[in-house]
């Protein structure tokens, strides 16, 4: 059985934001209006040396042989349509989300499949409206030679993807300023939550054992009794510790 041609591609996705409402309001005037945004985005892929391989719904599939002719593509579309929505009431603005992904992709007549298509897919869902996201293979390939912004969103999962793809966002549009960085923090180091919380119990104990002696020595400064009660402190504040060493016993949550 012959092996299914494969090449390594740069794809963009485009898809109407909220064309469902749209086509609710206004359907003949929301077909009209995607015909004509699908004609802009089409003249910026094609400028770019791009093909249009997948029409599908209200969204849009092109291919191009590298990825800064894709994102260059993207951003030029993407001014051209703020323009034209300009005019447009807000209720029944078009607008599009972009999403382009560097991959290897299996050729199937005209049309394109795999995972470097699917993640240019989701990568569409993440994009704000307007706006352009791209993977960390697209950006590697970009950087430093278009003059945009970035915004790095960091690692993000994706539905039906392996691994978590890096995603990047490109600061273009009236709504570039609210395109902010929002890597996940870093995850906390196993069992570091535990030992801080019980840090901070043998100093609230120590505190305690401090306000104690200060105590004793004002009513009763040759009966140094203090030692006890900051004993019983030391020791519950360590309780949890002192069981998990003699007897395997877990640390929980809450360092109990």
């Amino acid at each position: 059985m012959p092996q299914p041609e494969r090449r390594l591609t740069a794809i963009l996705c485009a898809d109407v934001v909220g064309y469902s409402r749209l086509v609710g309001r206004d359907e003949t005037g929301a077909l009209s209006r995607l015909d004509q945004a699908r004609g802009i985005l089409r003249t910026a892929i094609e400028g770019q040396g791009g093909r249009v391989f997948n029409l599908a719904g209200d969204g849009l599939l092109a291919e191009f042989p590298s990825a800064i002719g894709a994102v260059q593509a993207a951003i030029a579309a993407q001014d051209r349509l703020g323009l034209w929505a300009a005019d447009q009431p807000e209720d029944d603005r078009m607008r599009l989300r972009i999403g382009i992904n560097l991959g290897d992709v299996v050729v199937s007549g005209d049309d394109l499949l795999g995972d470097g298509v699917n993640v240019a897919a989701r990568l569409q869902e993440i994009a704000p409206p307007g706006g352009i996201c791209l993977s960390g293979a697209v950006y590697d390939q970009v950087r430093g030679r278009i003059e945009t912004g970035f915004a790095d969103l960091g690692p993000r999962p994706m539905k039906n993807i392996a691994e978590p793809v890096r995603v990047y966002a490109l600061r273009v549009g009236p709504d570039a300023h609210r395109v902010e960085a929002t890597a996940p923090a870093p995850a906390p180091k196993p069992g570091r939550g535990i030992f801080d919380r019980l840090r901070r119990r043998l100093l609230g104990a120590l505190v305690v054992a401090a306000v104690l002696l200060v105590i004793n020595l004002m009513t009763s400064p040759h009966d140094l009794w203090v030692q006890w009660p900051a004993l019983g402190l030391g020791i519950a504040a360590l309780l949890p510790l002192i069981r998990h060493l003699l007897w395997g016993q877990p640390l929980d949550a809450d360092g109990k």
